[in-house]
């Protein structure tokens, strides 16, 4: 198969530290992650490698510091007034509307009852990452697949039900 043109890729995964060894993901008791390939739903690094693994085969796949490096300057100190009558805990996240629109996902770091200092880094900057791959299957993109930027197979793997309004 060409790995150029677009591809279902099925896989499951364990993503840990390559440090600590502190796993973040495991899909391995869950149906697996569906992803159209060339539409940035994964990692384009981490999408390359997997869509070069032979079906039915694992592989471990190293990323250096895929999100990026860690920014002290992203972390920011605002009102708590700004947040409302949210309950707040350390290490929640929260989710925000950024200058064009797009949803943004800082965490809590601290607060008290007039500042709260949340951290707009993602949660795996600045780590290494081991990524465990199994690739359970690969297929060529359908026109459907194409038209709505994720599987859409006659069994609905886009997991979607009829609600979404794709159907």
């Amino acid at each position: 198969m060409n790995t150029t043109e677009p591809q279902i890729l099925s896989f499951k995964y364990i993503v840990k530290d390559a440090v600590t060894n502190e796993i973040y993901e495991n899909t391995y008791g869950q149906k697996p992650i569906e992803i159209l390939t060339g539409q940035n739903q994964i990692l384009p690094a981490l999408e390359e490698q997997i869509a070069q693994i032979p079906v039915g085969e694992e592989q471990k796949i190293y990323l250096e510091q895929p999100y990026g490096p860690y920014d002290e300057n992203a972390i920011k100190h605002i009102p708590r007034n700004q947040l409302g009558d949210i309950p707040l805990e350390k290490n929640m996240t929260l989710y925000a509307k950024g200058a064009h629109g797009e949803t943004l996902a800082v965490t809590v770091l601290s607060f008290d009852d007039q500042i709260v200092s949340i951290d707009h880094n993602h949660p795996m900057a600045g780590k290494n990452l081991i990524f465990k791959v199994k690739l359970v299957n690969k297929r060529e993109a359908t026109p459907e697949d194409l038209m709505y930027g994720h599987s859409h197979s006659s069994q609905d793997s886009c997991g979607c039900g009829s609600g979404c309004g794709c159907h």
